[in-house]
């Protein structure tokens, strides 16, 4: 499986021309120009190798070393840098960096000693990444394609796909996005990809309350454009559905003082308490509704892989990242109500109860607060089933109609009364059971 690599140089272009020599040699690769921007995603993103510029200004390669070792002892680390002095090579070696390389770079031997921590990408896995990049769910209408894979936001399931391909169509369009997030939702991981598609590389997304927003007046639009350290995507965080229809009057006013703050994307956001259907038509055609987590089994899986391949990195202890089939089975069957903020949770405190050890389902459980695993030979129609209960479940709350009606018209069996009955159904095509 191909590994994660990240480069950090407060000089744009030579982070950029890294990137350039390696995805050549088919690996993954992100980039950061601020040390503490690459922390947060060292934080977020499991990476196999990190390469680092030492001159740098507030956070200098040495320091950065130190707070990527606090919270990953041995991830392999290339410092790059021109020449060097005796007490700063040895502040480094006291550090444990894996290896110190001098500027300008001896390409082969360069690309010999990253091979020793990463593995490129497979054929397999390039395809897979041409397809993410360049055609995100041929359930879509395409008009355009991601100019790039998401890197913090998990987009493998048709859901998520489509939730970023609507979100981007929008940020081309126009200057301002609404979004519907479900509680614990990764709503933030999605606006970070959308700004760094916005050529904000690594700079920090400003969030901001729409009534603090609000109070301060057009000036605060032209403070928030004037700062170039900032991403120019705003995160405007509804504490109301009803503020849906002020924010986008406010926006108007906004822009008939301050023509420029088009340049900038503010995205709306709110939180729950409103129907799908009454957000979008609130919203028109610059909203887009982030799914549940339940609705995208792919991302489950990257979710709990990436958080049980941080902790063990955290604690050194490779092994625990481990799932055995029956946890990579009741994570797959857990509904997850408080979506990605719980999944971040529970596999983080599981791994860290494992103590080093592979997780078990008992200890699973214990954080989870009990769960039940069928026979190896039920668990694929357990899954099935499970799926099918919950999309007749949302159909039945989209029509409106009662379970009989909606029963009827699905030419379901007459037997169904309560909508019980539509989510406990048999599996409607029993040949699912046995894939």
């Amino acid at each position: 499986m191909a590994g994660r690599i990240l480069v950090l140089d407060d000089e744009e272009n030579y982070a950029e021309m890294l990137q350039d020599l390696l995805c050549e040699q088919n690996y993954q690769v992100d980039i950061a120009t601020r040390a503490e921007r690459a922390i947060e995603q060292l934080e977020e993103v499991p990476y196999d190798l990190v390469i680092s510029d030492y001159k740098m200004p507030v956070m200098d390669g040495a320091d950065f070393l130190k707070k990527a070792r606090e919270l990953y002892p041995n991830l392999p680390f290339i410092l790059v840098s021109g020449l060097m002095n005796t007490p700063e090579l040895v502040k480094v070696a006291n550090m444990s960096v894996t290896l110190v390389m001098e500027k300008p770079l001896d390409t082969a031997a360069f690309l010999r000693h990253v091979a020793r921590f990463s593995n490129p990408m497979t054929s397999e896995e390039q395809e897979a990444y041409a397809r993410e990049s360049q055609n995100p769910g041929n359930a879509i209408q395409e008009v355009r394609s991601y100019p790039e894979a998401p890197r913090f936001f998990s987009a493998g399931s048709p859901a998520s796909k489509r939730f970023m391909q609507n979100a981007w169509e929008i940020c081309c369009e126009h200057s301002h996005l609404f979004i519907l997030e479900p509680h614990g939702g990764d709503g933030d991981l999605a606006l970070a990809d959308l700004s760094v598609w916005r050529g904000n590389l690594d700079k920090p997304v400003v969030h901001v309350t729409f009534e603090d927003l609000f109070a301060a007046g057009p000036g605060a639009v032209s403070e928030l454009q004037s700062n170039i350290e900032n991403s120019n995507v705003v995160s405007v965080r509804l504490s109301a559905p009803e503020q849906i229809t002020e924010a986008q009057v406010h926006w108007e006013q906004v822009l008939k003082v301050v023509a420029s703050a088009a340049d900038l994307l503010f995205v709306y956001r709110v939180e729950g308490q409103i129907s799908q259907s009454e957000f979008m038509q609130r919203s028109d055609a610059v909203g887009c509704a982030l799914p549940l987590l339940r609705e995208r089994p792919t991302d489950i899986a990257v979710y709990a892989t990436r958080f049980s391949r941080l902790v063990a990195g955290h604690f050194d202890q490779p092994s625990a990242a481990a799932f055995t089939p029956e946890v990579a089975y009741a994570i797959m069957a857990f509904e997850w109500p408080g979506n990605y903020q719980q999944i971040k949770e529970v596999v983080t405190a599981a791994l860290k109860a494992s103590e080093g050890e592979p997780l078990s389902l008992e200890v699973l459980s214990n954080v989870l607060g009990g769960i039940a695993v069928p026979a190896p030979e039920d668990r694929c129609a357990s899954l099935v089933a499970n799926a099918q209960g919950y999309y007749f479940e949302t159909a039945l709350a989209a029509s409106g109609d009662s379970a009989t009606v909606l029963a009827r018209q699905l030419e379901l069996s007459s037997s169904v009364r309560h909508a019980d009955d539509l989510k406990h159904m048999p599996l409607i095509n029993s040949k699912l059971a046995t894939l």
